[in-house]
């Protein structure tokens, strides 16, 4: 599991979503409720922020 810190910004991950542990999360990135990421996705916002 890769969550990285970029820009002073860490991702958001909500309790209820489900996180599969082969990703990357990257930057100013928001996971919402009962949202799913799954196997080798790659999650990066170091410009605008991204919310699922």
């Amino acid at each position: 599991m890769i969550i990285i810190h970029y820009k002073g910004v860490t991702p958001r991950i909500d309790k209820t979503a489900y996180i599969a542990e082969i990703r990357s999360l990257i930057g100013d990135v928001e996971i919402g409720s009962n949202s799913s990421i799954w196997f080798s996705t790659v999650l990066r916002d170091d410009v605008e922020s991204t919310k699922i």
